[in-house]
């Protein structure tokens, strides 16, 4: 069975961050970490939590047929409350019947493609599911600490999901890795609560797993890269990107990015790059998109969309 997406929707703070504002008190500018990362600037929200750029991206989806829906998955590794689930309340707030499966789950940047393969498996043919990423990153940063705080922003996806009687192939893995990339939480060492990561061990995971995930999926489908018409991957750093384009053959221009604007909004990147891709017309009905999602874990999810 497979997945069509009815429609997108995104919601970013409105506080931009400029490379040039941590010039202010970091030992940093803006051509080190453009030339690096392909990040000029990023939203940091004021007075929103996780659960507000939720509901802002929700209510954008203008739902008029609520009658489909029997999921809602929210994808995030920051929810402002460890319960109950963001999910739950979207119920209300929607209106939606009692008779519905709502979850938050955890992740981070795989979760957007993870919650397509939780869709695909749950939903029966006709029905339809609200599947939302969203992080507010901001908050889990150490504001000095200029190997994570320039790499990240806010922000949330959402988009309305239906089930049909097409096939849908998902690529999976998860490769354990406690070090590489970590937010600790409530715990007996009173450790750091604040992002690390090494960024050297992130890039060598991606720049491995994304082009055999690639090959995978075109395999799959008994499809060359001239079949696709984009690829959107989890926007973490034009670096990555850049470099599986070259391993792939695959022209550059295929691999859609705007982290020069938004920064690495973890589960929330790719919805938020399908709405933009949609709000400017640029996806057409019948077009195939390779979207994968790599993160903490370490973890990779991917497909092929049919738009």
């Amino acid at each position: 069975m497979g997945l069509k997406i009815l429609k997108t929707s995104s919601y970013l703070p409105r506080n931009v961050v400029t490379n040039n504002d941590f010039e202010k008190y970091l030992d940093t500018s803006d051509e080190w970490i453009s030339s690096r990362t392909g990040i000029k600037e990023r939203r940091f929200a004021v007075d929103e939590d996780t659960s507000d750029l939720v509901y802002k991206s929700v209510d954008k989806l203008n739902i008029e047929d609520k009658s489909k829906i029997d999921l809602i998955l929210v994808a995030t590794f920051t929810s402002d409350k460890a319960m109950p689930t963001i999910s739950s309340s979207i119920q209300k707030r929607l209106g939606l019947m009692e008779d519905i499966f709502a979850i938050d789950f955890n992740m981070a940047c795989t979760g957007f493609v993870a919650g397509l393969k939780l869709c695909e498996k749950y939903l029966d043919t006709g029905r339809q599911a609200i599947l939302i990423g969203a992080d507010l990153i901001s908050k889990t940063l150490d504001k000095n600490d200029r190997g994570t705080v320039v790499l990240f922003g806010d922000g949330a996806g959402a988009t309305l999901i239906e089930k049909n009687n097409k096939q849908q192939y998902f690529e999976i893995g998860t490769r354990s890795n406690d070090e590489c990339l970590k937010l600790n939480g409530r715990n007996i060492k009173n450790e750091s609560s604040f992002i690390s990561m090494n960024g050297k061990e992130v890039f060598r995971f991606a720049t491995e797993v994304l082009p055999v995930t690639i090959e995978k999926l075109l395999k799959e489908k008994n499809i060359t890269i001239d079949d696709i018409d984009y690829v959107v991957c989890h926007q973490a750093n034009y670096r990555i990107l850049n470099y599986v384009a070259k391993k792939t053959k695959i022209q550059v221009e295929k691999f859609y990015m705007n982290l020069d604007k938004y920064g690495n909004t973890s589960a929330a990147s790719i919805p938020i790059v399908l709405d933009e891709m949609n709000s400017k017309g640029l996806l057409k009905q019948g077009q195939r998109i390779i979207t994968i999602g790599f993160g903490a874990g370490l973890s990779w999810v991917g497909t092929i969309l049919e738009w």
